[in-house]
């Protein structure tokens, strides 16, 4: 069985290494679904309490990355006559590139030893949406075939 919840967040990134628009600093309404499968508690008629799911992703994501600027660095944003340094959140990694694809990575990462419990419980997936059109999934099955690199995110 597979539960999810979906959650949102306010968060602004640059992607310096793209070649249009992206390049320059912006913000997105960032949609995060949870997926978390398992054998359902007998006990319970749960794989998780959405409840403690919920409470656990804001814990851990949502509080931490809502209104924050993702990315590797201070981004130096210009008012005219003013400048000001956005920092960002250290949380991911001071080499973090904020891709969604990375920050699906990045959520999975932290997320995981979080979920696992009984009844079979894990982390099945997670899935970032930068836009309404735009979004990339990151599956268990994939956290054993993939190689990280600490210069990845």
């Amino acid at each position: 069985m597979i539960i999810s919840k979906r959650f949102t967040f306010e968060a602004s990134h640059i992607l310096p290494k793209h070649e249009g628009k992206c390049s320059r600093l912006h913000g997105h309404s960032w949609g995060l679904t949870v997926s978390v499968s398992g054998n359902i508690d007998p006990a319970t008629g749960f794989v998780m309490d959405y409840a403690k799911l919920k409470a656990l992703v804001h814990e851990h994501i949502i509080d931490r990355l809502d209104h924050t600027h993702l990315g590797h660095g201070p981004a130096i944003v210009d008012y005219g006559a003013t400048q000001r340094a956005v920092q960002f959140t250290p949380y991911l990694g001071n080499n973090f590139y904020p891709s969604s694809e990375n920050l699906c990575r990045a959520i999975f990462k932290i997320l995981n030893p979080l979920i696992e419990g009984s009844n079979d419980r894990r982390l099945d997936s997670i899935r970032i949406e930068e836009t309404c059109t735009s979004a990339a999934v990151w599956r268990a099955q994939d956290e054993y075939t993939f190689e990280y690199s600490t210069t990845s995110f």
